[in-house]
């Protein structure tokens, strides 16, 4: 029940033959970047807390070759599409929503002095679009490596997140935090990220050999994170720090929250992210202690804490949750990412990640009508450009 997944070889030499099948011409530059999962921390990093997240072993891997002067045409195999963009019209949002992330991109160089030329691209994902696995982020920094291959100018690692953070805001439209593009960016194979959303300072959090595994379950139920909801939380969040007097609800302790008391729904999206913040900091000594029961209990408090505060869950991450931890070999499992649809993260012994997988496949398929998408996921080093030969 767990899908293959292809190794970011395949998907190099994927992207390689798409851009000469493209262009006619054989691909000159390549980067890849992966995906993300959130182990835990969700919806803290626009109120400057602390999260836990770190990249996964699936991938959106880019190559190009030399293109028409003044245009980029851009095919991408997972959507099964072809577009293109005129450079002189790179700071206009393109007519379909996943080009802006690669304009925005583009766009963001520009205004720092990095002129893209007129190249052919071709993408190719591993990530599931829209599953919560940050596949934006991916095609983000992805972007910014390719481009930078490109012009043989290159930005540190905090330019090349802050030009990609800006992309999305701007570009996109989507109001996002920092952490997606950070971890894409700076992750190391074998640990999760702590981030301070604050100072954007991080360090890296050895997961150990004897580290349970990591299941990501996929509701199949797509969400965008431009609609409203992301954008109206984000609002509660800043109502709550007004009514608070402090600039985020990172200063705020849980005693203090009483005083909101009297605006119900605003008591609640505080009450998630002050206790999350908590959660966040709780994880990190659980797993540098190797304590995962302790681990897996946090998981299902953020869990019903997104479900019951935040009110960002929905029906299908509920029941992969519920199904996932009256599980034998269980520790803990929660939604991860935005909400409103996406993946759910299973923190479970390797030795029965085959069953687990199979059971709540199959229990969320006699409940929902379809067999959810079953990953294991391993954490991963950040984006980065390709050489030839891998």
């Amino acid at each position: 029940m767990i899908e293959s997944n292809p190794s970011l070889a395949s998907l190099i030499d994927s992207a390689s033959a798409a851009v000469a099948e493209l262009s006619g011409h054989a691909a000159r530059w390549r980067a890849a970047a992966p995906g993300r999962v959130n182990l835990i921390g969700e919806h803290t990093d626009y109120n400057q807390g602390w999260v836990l997240p770190m990249a996964i072993d699936r991938y959106t891997a880019m190559a190009a070759a030399p293109g028409v002067p003044g245009q980029i045409r851009v095919r991408s195999l997972a959507m099964a599409e072809e577009r293109s963009l005129s450079l002189d019209q790179l700071h206009t949002p393109h007519r379909d929503p996943w080009m802006r992330y690669v304009q925005g991109v583009i766009a963001q160089y520009d205004r720092r002095g990095v002129r893209c030329p007129g190249l052919d691209v071709a993408v190719v994902s591993s990530v599931p679009p829209g599953g919560g696995l940050s596949s934006s982020a991916a095609l983000e920094l992805a972007t910014a490596h390719l481009l930078e291959a490109v012009t043989g100018q290159t930005l540190t690692p905090a330019e090349r997140i802050q030009a990609s953070v800006q992309a999305e805001r701007e570009m996109a439209g989507v109001p996002c935090g920092i952490m997606d593009q950070t971890v894409v960016e700076l992750a190391e194979s074998g640990q999760v990220l702590l981030l301070d959303c604050a100072d954007q300072t991080s360090h890296s959090v050895p997961l150990g050999l004897q580290a349970p595994a990591l299941l990501v379950i996929d509701t199949g139920v797509s969400h965008s994170l431009a609609e409203g909801a992301y954008a109206q939380r984000r609002a509660e969040c800043e109502q709550a720090s007004a009514l608070l007097g402090v600039n985020t609800l990172r200063d705020v302790r849980s005693e203090q929250l009483a005083r909101l008391k009297g605006e119900v729904v605003v008591h609640q999206r505080a009450t998630h992210v002050v206790s999350e913040n908590e959660r966040v900091r709780d994880a990190v000594a659980a797993i540098a202690q190797g304590q995962w029961d302790r681990l897996g209990m946090l998981m299902r408090a953020s869990h019903r804490s997104l479900r019951d505060d935040y009110e960002v869950s929905c029906r299908e991450l509920d029941l992969l949750a519920e199904l996932a931890t009256a599980e034998r070999g269980v520790y803990g499992a929660r939604m991860t990412g935005g909400g409103f649809g996406g993946c759910a993260i299973v923190l479970v012994e390797t030795d029965q990640l085959e069953a687990v997988a199979g059971s709540v496949s199959g229990q969320y398929d006699d409940r929902i009508g379809w067999a959810p998408g079953c990953y294991r996921v391993q954490a991963s080093a950040g984006a980065r450009e390709i050489c030839a030969a891998l």
